[in-house]
């Protein structure tokens, strides 16, 4: 009965030693395991953070100052408006300064288009509901003219406060070139990239910010007959 007695003595006090051993260790590990615990929570805040101000969306205040144009081949001779003449003028009145590249315009309302190559009698002028997309505002597939025209606004990549913005329905790109500006007529995509839209009739006009892709301005005009 002693040796058993003695045996279960010294297996407790082993038992008792070795808890007291492992204490230290489960201590450290629940340290770790809180320190990893609040670095992830810092990170994940900064994370979230960073993605706010990322995705912070822009604010500005665009009025749309003027609206001429017309179309051609309908109606008296007098009246026909060529796509060039046909110019949309956007002006920034304030707030944020807005990034060409990212900025997308779209135009709807009632005019025409053409198919094929009208110069050589094999094209055809097509009229309906027209839409109109600038994937953006930059240089990038729109041909010179727009480039001259808007070159203050192009210079530094920016359409900043007091800075005018003019569309033109010749603004797509020459020939093969990549075209930045996507026509369509009474739902027909096959159109070239030109437009123009009748006289008296109504556009609505919209910027939209193309990274968090919500309006930033929504405008409503009257197409004035070009002189």
């Amino acid at each position: 009965m002693k040796a058993w007695g003695s045996l279960r003595h010294k297996n407790l006090y082993f038992f008792k030693s070795s808890l007291e051993g492992l204490s230290p260790v489960v201590g450290s590990l629940l340290l770790l395991l809180i320190v990893f615990v609040l670095v992830g929570a810092v990170a994940s805040s900064i994370n979230l953070s960073g993605c706010r101000a990322n995705f912070q969306q822009p604010m500005a205040r665009i009025t749309l100052e003027s609206c001429e144009g017309g179309i051609y081949g309908a109606g008296s001779v007098s009246k026909w408006v060529t796509f060039k003449e046909n110019q949309i003028v956007l002006m920034h009145e304030g707030g944020d300064s807005l990034p060409l590249n990212s900025i997308s315009v779209r135009i709807s309302g009632y005019g025409n288009s053409f198919q094929g190559n009208i110069s050589n009698g094999s094209g055809k002028r097509i009229e309906g509901d027209v839409g109109v997309l600038y994937l953006d505002l930059s240089q990038k597939g729109k041909n010179p003219d727009y480039i001259i025209r808007n070159s203050a606004v192009i210079e530094d990549g920016f359409w900043d406060v007091g800075e005018k913005l003019i569309l033109c329905g010749r603004d797509s790109a020459i020939g093969s070139i990549y075209s930045s500006v996507k026509v369509s007529v009474g739902g027909v995509e096959k159109t070239k990239d030109n437009y123009g839209f009748k006289a008296g009739s109504e556009i609505t006009l919209m910027v939209i910010d193309s990274e968090g892709r919500n309006v930033i301005a929504e405008r409503k005009a009257v197409v004035k007959l070009a002189d």
